[in-house]
């Protein structure tokens, strides 16, 4: 038998292309594309210097004897374009041909060589060619740690991903490992690149893990990347970076299925050869609605795809945050849209289909911070609830163990198992920081994401309405992260939330942040934005120890919360009136509007039936009460009589932002990562007035203004870091 390399390597294949080099052609899908001899020159260099650099000299000299008079710059220049416009390809986004400045050139594509036909030669060759992007990346020193993470929801300003590297445990193997049971239990680190990487998943061997990353300098901007265990090569899939993305493998080894959130005519659901190249779009999305709704599964005979989405996606007017599971077919493009497993799921989130083909896991939401985990048939049918959980820092991930017969999910910054048949979730605790998991089908292996984007309490001082005194100056940290600061009517202290004892619980500090005190102790429970009574004595706040959210009330002076009954379900958001006799809140679902009497007594509605309003907060001018409402996917700021009705919106304010009432105006905080700023929006005017940038933070959420409206407060996260690490000796 003939060795590859002594076969005369005339036919290519790759993407949708075939190339003839004998003959000179060029076929799309069967079609002839005309190419003229210059730029399929070029083309047989690309391809037979399997993704090697071809330099502009090495072209010039197989275009053109040393005896030719020409223009080679220009020449070289202009056979590569004519080449791109053959390949349909762009030199800004190549798929095929990249561009390596005044260096050369190079082929980014996987390739199928054959020989010619009529030869008893060995069988095609595929050559994969790595994409642009890193084949191999440096090991970020240990030391180099980053910061962390709460919530992910939109309506509070993108109060964003996971938590700080904590320090690798144990040294890294550089050799390939056996599919053999250790003997015990090992945990190192798989990937240590600067930067962000989240949501791996193995191949179905267990030899390879694709995942998502972003660098310190792209923030959100994550692609595909996959990465062999026991070699540091990193092969880049994707080349359009995206907000949020998440990725499986199909159970025959193909095909990398994608569900992407980014512009929306690149959002959606996406099919990759797990060698790269060019990507089909499985299904349309919604696009923002939060890695909550990210996940992606594939059903044992890799035909169908699964993947959570709003209801009813072409419904413009319809809100993004309801969401079901589909599935759609990778061959027909058919699309099934699965029912809820239960009646009072709001979303159902976080498909995953078990090895065995049997079951489709999902996980439904009852309300913020309460959830549960269910099995269903793969068509949707005979659900059974597995188990409750809840959570304070998120549910983020779902796995199956490889006997199908029990379940690996993260919340709360661990991974916990529980068996499929129910019971008490087991927390595995050699995993810190987690937030996504994946377990391989053969070999004990488990990997898992540590991240951390610990947040931070801003201050911007304000001479005047419209006039900083400086630059915003970091107030309030902690190496678990704070957030959602107010300070007290009588400008002596600030209540936060924090996690500096290891769970959210409600802080307090004197004005400069100093001698901080725990006044709460829920032990994990999710707590919500703290509010002040006008005497600065107590503080309101919402907390989900059941099923739904409690407001409770303690006294800065010490002693155990005391709930306060509003006699409405689901109440959250509270914020206590400036005349210390009442305590607005919201509900959930649907969102409304009410206003509670402090002494005791009788909700008042102030807000009509049908709409979505939450997080009220009482204008200054103490007549009118703000607050959130959800439109067409958007989150706009309305307005209504502190007393109920007149509801109305704020007519030019911009959209999903956060904001906090001042004297006869809005401060709101608008822009992208790194490059938000502070504004003020004037009610008779109608006009915004820019007034300070502010640092270049990765997120911001949770502004607030101090009473004498002379300090701006705001939450914030300088940037986020993640690694992922292996287990080995799972079982």
């Amino acid at each position: 038998m003939a060795t590859y390399g002594s076969l005369r390597r005339s036919s290519a294949r790759f993407d949708f292309f075939h190339v003839d080099l004998s003959s000179g052609e060029l076929f799309r899908s069967g079609t002839l594309v005309p190419i003229q001899d210059q730029p399929l020159q070029v083309l047989r260099l690309l391809l037979q210097a399997e993704g090697k650099v071809v330099t502009r000299e090495q072209l010039r000299a197989a275009l053109w004897p040393q005896d030719t008079f020409v223009d080679f710059e220009h020449g070289v220049n202009t056979a590569v374009k004519k080449l791109r416009q053959a390949l349909e390809d762009s030199a800004e986004r190549p798929k095929f041909v990249e561009t390596l400045p005044k260096i050369g050139y190079r082929f980014i594509a996987p390739v199928e060589w054959a020989p010619d036909e009529g030869r008893n030669d060995s069988l095609p060759r595929v050559v994969p060619i790595a994409p642009p992007g890193p084949k191999a990346v440096p090991h970020v020193p240990a030391s180099e740690e980053g910061s962390p993470a709460t919530r992910w929801r939109l309506r509070f300003a993108l109060l964003a991903v996971g938590l700080l590297i904590l320090a690798p445990i144990g040294g890294y193997l550089l050799r390939p490992r056996p599919h053999s049971q250790p003997d015990i239990l090992t945990v190192v680190p798989f990937t240590t690149f600067p930067g962000f990487e989240i949501a791996p998943k193995f191949s179905p061997d267990g030899n390879q893990v694709v995942f998502s990353w972003f660098g310190y300098e792209k923030d959100y901007q994550f692609d595909l990347y996959v990465k062999q265990v026991g070699q540091e090569r990193v092969v880049q899939l994707t080349h359009h970076p995206a907000v949020f993305l998440a990725s499986a493998w199909s159970p025959d080894g193909r095909f990398i299925a994608f569900k992407r959130e980014a512009e929306p005519e690149a959002s959606g659901v996406y099919l990759i050869s797990a060698l790269g190249g060019s990507e089909r779009k499985l299904a349309s999305i919604k696009p923002f609605g939060g890695p909550e709704a990210i996940a992606v599964s594939w059903s044992s005979d890799s035909k169908w795809v699964a993947f959570s989405e709003a209801s009813s996606p072409h419904e413009i007017a319809s809100s993004p945050e309801h969401y079901s599971i589909h599935l759609v077919n990778v061959e027909t493009y058919e699309e099934r849209t699965l029912p809820a497993p239960a009646r009072e799921c709001v979303d159902t989130l976080h498909p995953a289909f078990s090895p065995d083909g049997k079951y489709l896991a999902s996980m439904c939401v009852l309300t913020e911070g309460v959830f549960r985990i269910y099995v269903q048939s793969p068509d949707g049918t005979r659900p059974r609830k597995v188990t409750d959980v809840k959570s304070s820092g998120g549910f983020a991930d779902l796995d199956w163990a490889a006997d199908s017969l029990s379940l690996i999910y993260a919340a709360d910054l661990h991974l916990w198992r529980v068996p499929l048949a129910g019971g008490r979730p087991e927390q595995l605790l050699f995993a810190q920081d987690a937030e996504s998991v994946s377990l391989a089908r053969t070999g004990n292996r488990l990997v898992y994401a540590q991240v951390r984007h610990a947040g931070s309490i801003w201050q911007l001082e304000l001479a005047g309405r419209t006039k900083p005194v400086g630059s915003a100056k970091k107030l309030i940290s902690s190496s678990l992260g704070d957030g959602y600061a107010r300070v007290s009517p009588s400008g002596k202290f600030i209540t936060f939330e924090s996690r500096r004892s290891g769970s959210p619980e409600v802080w307090v500090c004197d004005r400069d942040g100093s001698n901080p005190v725990q006044l709460t102790s829920f032990g994990g429970a999710q707590i919500g934005p703290p509010s002040w009574s006008p005497d600065s004595s107590r503080i309101v706040f919402d907390v989900r120890t059941a099923d739904k959210p409690e407001l409770y009330i303690v006294s800065i002076d010490g002693g155990p919360p005391k709930q306060f009954s509003t006699g409405t379900p689901n109440a959250s958001y509270p914020f206590w009136s400036a005349d210390g006799q009442s305590i607005y809140f919201s509900t959930e679902p649907p969102g409304v509007i009410w206003k509670a009497p402090v002494a005791g007594g009788k909700a008042v509605r102030l807000t009509g039936e049908g709409e979505d309003g939450s997080a009220p907060q009482e204008a200054v001018e103490e007549k009118r009460v703000y607050f959130d409402r959800v439109e067409a996917g958007h989150t706009h700021a309305w307005s209504a009589s502190v007393n109920g009705g007149d509801e109305r919106p704020v007519t030019g304010m911009p959209a999903d932002i956060g904001w906090v009432p001042a004297r006869n105006g809005l401060y709101f905080i608008n822009g992208a990562p790194r490059h938000f700023a502070l504004n003020y929006f004037d009610f008779v005017t109608q006009h915004v007035r820019k007034i300070a940038e502010l640092p270049g933070l990765f997120t911001v959420w949770g502004p607030t203004l101090s009473s004498d409206g002379r300090a701006f407060l705001f939450s914030g996260i300088e940037h986020s870091e993640g690694d992922i690490f292996l287990v080995e000796g799972f079982r």
